[in-house]
């Protein structure tokens, strides 16, 4: 009776088994936060492998430098060379090509008309929108070119993570009103940004145009500034206090995903308000 011998594994699916293992490596490495590293049992005990297999597959990323080992301590972390691969990446990035999907998903799923706007001086620039799929009833007819950022949801999103220099300078050029709602008092102003800080989220309830509510979130780069605002925008008819709650927890997610697109940790932390809460504060809706 004749048996089968064993096959030998083809060599193509060795090599990525192992080039799948490299990258878990990498990743292993990447979320490690003590910068003294990792051991190579460590790494093993968290790939599921021995440590002879963590040491064959960190040598070439020794030789390009993606990793880096001790010479005393023999552990390992991320080297030079992901540096220069995170800062390729990055360089190639914009956020409105970044942000695009995320404008479409919010547009269709919202009903509403989904905006990215990016802070040019005191004003926020609109840099990419969307009409929500079929029109319906809560597209708005025109999305303006820029607006003050005091007055406008985008634009208070991104002054609550911005830092205080460019408050200062947009209470230093005078908060003017576009509506009888606008907010035109600098404390006034100072104690939104603080609710919006930590909700994570900006509301703009007629402010900016007597028929029209949005919502929006700021947007962050790889270093952490703020690079722009993902909102909501519709006739307040169709955006009722009831439904604000709804649309801002879709519009901190999208722009935590932009962020994390652009290099950044996943955005502002802010908590998105329950039911019971006030989202419109300050003047109600």
């Amino acid at each position: 009776m004749s048996t089968t011998p064993d096959v030998e594994p083809r060599p193509g699916r060795n090599e990525s088994l192992s080039l799948r293992r490299a990258l878990a490596l990498l990743d292993v490495c990447a979320l490690e936060t003590d910068p003294a590293g990792l051991t190579a049992a460590e790494i093993g005990r968290r790939l599921g492998v021995h440590k002879s297999t963590v040491l064959r597959l960190a040598a070439p990323l020794l030789e390009t430098e993606l990793l880096r080992r001790d010479p005393t301590s023999g552990r390992f972390r991320l080297g030079p060379g992901a540096l220069r691969l995170g800062h390729a990446y990055l360089s190639t990035l914009e956020v409105e090509a970044v942000a695009a999907s995320a404008l479409d998903d919010l547009a269709r799923m919202s009903g509403c008309t989904s905006v990215l706007a990016v802070p040019d001086g005191l004003q926020v620039r609109l840099a990419g929108h969307r009409a929500a799929p079929g029109g319906g009833g809560r597209v708005v007819s025109r999305v303006p070119e820029s607006v003050p950022l005091h007055c406008s949801a985008s634009g208070k999103a991104i002054l609550s993570v911005a830092g205080a220099a460019l408050l200062e300078r947009a209470v230093a050029g005078g908060l003017r009103p576009a509506t009888p709602r606008s907010i035109t008092d600098p404390g006034e102003l100072r104690a939104e940004l603080l609710r919006t800080r930590r909700r994570g989220f900006a509301v703009e309830d007629r402010e900016y145009d007597p028929d029209t509510r949005a919502v929006a979130a700021a947007v962050l780069d790889h270093t952490g500034d703020v690079v722009g605002a993902l909102a909501l925008v519709a006739p307040a008819a169709r955006m009722p206090a009831a439904a604000v709650q709804e649309h801002a927890r879709s519009v901190v997610l999208a722009a935590r995903a932009v962020t994390r697109r652009l290099g950044g940790a996943g955005g502002p932390r802010g908590v998105v308000a329950g039911p019971g809460e006030d989202l419109q504060a300050r003047k109600g809706a």
